[in-house]
């Protein structure tokens, strides 16, 4: 009984990792998905810049929840 609850905490804490491991990926791409979008903000011509502003408020917002979640 002892090697089946051994087993079981070693399969949660793996996917505890795995999950850890993966949050941190994502929050990776979204920190350098905001510089990106940052950039083209400032670079883009007068016309375009409403959308990319909309676009960087979006993925802040979302760097921002997934930061606090971490």
């Amino acid at each position: 009984m002892a090697r089946v609850i051994a087993l079981g905490e070693y399969a949660r804490g793996r996917r505890r990792r795995e999950t850890r491991a993966l949050h941190t990926r994502c929050c990776t791409i979204l920190t350098a998905s905001v510089a990106h979008a940052r950039a083209a903000a400032v670079s883009a011509p007068p016309e375009e810049r409403p959308t990319r502003l909309t676009r960087l408020r979006k993925l802040e917002a979302l760097e921002e929840y997934a930061l606090a979640l971490g």
